[in-house]
């Protein structure tokens, strides 16, 4: 069964035999003290998604012209699930559920392509452009994911 956090999705299972634990009675306090934060930007990167997106690619496409150019609708697909991975993430307060339902895969998938500095350095520009765009403390929600996608990356 899965729910809104980790933390439960991993006791449901173990219901029968375990109690939560005070570390994990804190880390679900944690989450319902910033879950009004986390739903506000969620709903900021679900209205403001293609905004964010489209300014981050003409951005790009000021150091990498060609490769937007070629790869335009692409980059596009691949951001927009970044930013959806990464939304659902930030409402979740789980980094680990984005770097196993996105992330791995998009690496790889970079990897194949060979482009992964690019890459990189698009979601560097994501994160300016949302720094830019997001009250600074929904900013500071999507810097972890950002800096998860930039590092698998220039990885990948």
């Amino acid at each position: 069964m899965l729910t809104m956090n980790r933390t439960l999705d991993e006791k449901v299972n173990d219901v029968e035999h375990v109690y939560l634990t005070d570390s994990d009675l804190f880390n679900l306090e944690r989450f319902a003290n910033g879950f009004s934060l986390r739903v506000k930007t969620y709903n900021l990167l679900r209205d403001r998604a293609d905004e964010i997106t489209l300014k981050t690619l003409k951005l790009l496409a000021q150091q990498y012209p060609e490769l937007v150019q070629k790869q335009l609708a692409r980059c596009k697909y691949d951001m927009n699930n970044m930013v959806r991975y990464a939304s659902l993430s930030i409402l979740r307060d789980d980094e680990l559920f984005f770097r196993e339902t996105l992330m791995d895969w998009l690496a790889n998938i970079i990897n194949s392509y060979q482009v992964g500095k690019e890459c990189s350095t698009a979601y560097r520009l994501f994160q300016n452009v949302v720094d830019e765009i997001l009250p600074s403390e929904s900013a500071a929600l999507v810097k972890p994911y950002s800096d998860l996608a930039i590092s698998a990356l220039l990885n990948a």
